[in-house]
């Protein structure tokens, strides 16, 4: 019995182990996807998995559909204006669930929401890069007088074949041509950060 029971819990750790990102997205818990119901949500993954661009409806009489779909990571457009990102991350004995929400403001903007894989408890949330990460480094002596943005909009991503995230600055549409900082030339477009001891560090 103590050899049979040892064997079914290894065979409850590599099903765990081997949940996909589309598991998690049905899985979630109400408050995890609160726009989405469990019903819809494995709706959803049939659509995509046929073909089909049937959208469905949300929680708030939305129409919502699952865009891109691999066993990392699963991307929804919630509606016109916006998207879902839910990505698992490898962390250890445990993995590391991703929600990645992005609306239009009308930049697009991300906030990023993390959970443990295990039993679905909240994270901390690590902070969004701001300015100075975004800044060039070959431009930081410039970025020291020059007028810089007060808040920038950045758009987050999960990037499966890598592992990173991809953080993009969408500041500028925020702005009419004539009341652009200066400084928002010295930032970079885009950078790619890797979620470590819960905080963003920059990838080398």
């Amino acid at each position: 019995m103590k050899a049979i029971s040892i064997i079914l819990m290894i065979a409850c750790a590599l099903t765990a182990g081997a949940r996909t990102a589309a598991d998690f997205f049905a899985q979630a818990p109400a408050a995890v996807l609160p726009l989405l119901a469990p019903n819809t949500r494995l709706d959803m993954i049939d659509y995509f998995n046929s073909n089909l661009q049937t959208p469905s409806v949300n929680t708030l009489g939305g129409r919502s559909r699952i865009t891109e779909l691999s066993p990392e990571a699963v991307t929804v457009e919630l509606s016109r204006g916006a998207t879902m990102q839910l990505a698992v991350i490898p962390a250890g004995r445990d993995s590391i669930v991703a929600v990645i929400e992005t609306v239009l403001t009308p930049a697009a903007d991300s906030n990023i929401r993390l959970y443990r894989a295990s039993d679905w408890s909240e994270m901390a949330s690590p902070a969004m890069p701001g300015v100075s990460q975004f800044v060039d480094p070959a431009r930081r002596k410039e970025a020291r007088t020059a007028e810089m943005p007060a808040y920038l909009f950045v758009r987050a991503e999960y990037k499966p074949d890598t592992g990173l995230f991809r953080f993009t600055d969408t500041t500028r549409a925020y702005y009419t041509s004539d009341d652009i900082p200066a400084g928002l030339a010295l930032l970079r477009s885009n950078i790619d950060m890797r979620l470590s001891g819960g905080k963003f560090t920059e990838a080398k």
